[in-house]
């Protein structure tokens, strides 16, 4: 026997099943049809949902917290994959230097802070403490070198203004790279270009 409009043929003593005929001609072909913007928005949906489930991938921990700031929900409702494209950190009048050097802080692996390079040289942290060139006091890191040393001077109006960026300290670059707002995003850069020009060490450390 054969299936109709299938070809598969099937043994007499199988229970043939029930085939729904149909006609391409029947079908409106509007209901076929999907504009670029339904087709972004599907595919971020998926970017969504991706970068969600491996949130941990792209979090980082404090290691001298007891306890995390944020929890994994809070960190996953950051995600918003449409605002990395569409609101860009970077445009392209920025020079190289400055994206790597703005980068720099976003992904932390970078020889101007300490707690990158004693990973690096997988330094025991419980004998060694991966403190600041700069303030001497706190233990480096994007974050520190950004929000917390006290070395880095007038650079209080653009810490302020990204306050909320910094209520997530360690993962503060999700708020970033997630947010839609350009002006937010612009502070942040002028706020990196400050920091670096008032590094003592980063020249020394990265020559």
């Amino acid at each position: 026997e054969e299936l109709r409009g299938t070809g598969i043929h099937t043994g007499s003593q199988r229970r043939q099943p029930q085939v729904r005929s149909f006609s391409f001609i029947s079908i409106d072909p509007n209901q076929l049809v999907y504009t670029k913007d339904e087709i972004d928005s599907y595919s971020m949906k998926l970017w969504d949902d991706n970068t969600r489930n491996f949130i941990a991938t792209i979090t980082r921990r404090d290691p001298f917290a007891v306890t995390p700031v944020h929890s994994g929900e809070q960190l996953r409702s950051l995600v918003d994959c449409g605002a990395v494209p569409n609101c860009s950190l970077l445009n392209r009048s920025v020079s190289r230097i400055k994206s790597s050097t703005a980068l720099d802080f976003i992904h932390g692996h970078c020889l101007r802070f300490q707690d990158f390079v004693y990973s690096y040289l997988n330094c025991d942290r419980a004998t060694n403490f991966p403190h600041c060139l700069e303030c001497a006091r706190l233990p480096d890191s994007p974050f520190h070198k950004l929000f917390e040393c006290e070395a880095i001077e007038d650079v209080t109006d653009l810490r302020d203004a990204l306050s909320e960026v910094a209520s997530y300290e360690h993962n503060f670059h999700l708020a970033i790279l997630f947010s839609r707002d350009i002006r937010m995003k612009r502070t942040f850069c002028d706020l990196v270009n400050k920091v670096v020009r008032g590094s003592m060490f980063a020249d020394e450390l990265l020559t």
